[in-house]
């Protein structure tokens, strides 16, 4: 009765451990930015802003949001909703001697721009982006929140509007 007893318990912890370890499964911005999932979890974008300067810097992140991958676009275009306009932000490739990531070849993008000055949380979308093979397009967000979890008003932009 006793080891019964024993191994129903164990089995009983060994159950919510894993319901606990997959129920807590959480992403982490590294950079301490906000999270944009692209796809189911596929990749990330991680925006960080500055509302002093009006500096955005994007950083494309792999599915765990861990480690950073490395895109070839020549830029990537951010819209920012604003009085109901989309308005463009062209954010430029940034190369790092340090991680050997070069313009055409790097996992890090950045612009300035007076819009962004003050502010503190805004709509926006990433126009397009093509990370680890996969292309995706009009990726809506809401800064700082991100896109993962989202309820939309309008229930049309959830996430990755299309891939």
């Amino acid at each position: 009765m006793k080891k019964n007893l024993l191994s129903v318990v164990a089995a009983f912890a060994i159950l919510v451990l894993t319901f606990s370890t997959v129920m807590a499964h959480e992403h982490h911005p590294p950079h301490k930015g906000t999270l944009v999932v692209l796809g189911e979890e596929f990749s990330h974008v991680e925006l960080l802003l500055d509302s002093d300067t009006g500096q955005l810097t994007a950083f494309v992140l792999d599915g765990e949001a861990e480690n950073p991958v490395r895109v070839s676009q020549s830029s990537l275009v951010i819209k920012l909703k604003d009085q109901g306009q989309l308005v463009a932000l062209r954010l430029k490739p940034i190369a790092n001697a340090l991680t050997g990531e070069t313009v055409g070849d790097t996992s890090e993008y950045q612009g300035t721009f007076s819009k962004l000055k003050g502010l503190s949380h805004f709509e926006g979308y990433i126009a397009s982006i093509k990370s680890r093979g996969e292309s995706f397009k009009n990726v809506r967000f809401l800064y700082p929140k991100g896109n993962e979890g989202v309820k939309w008003p309008d229930e049309k932009g959830a996430g990755n509007v299309s891939k």
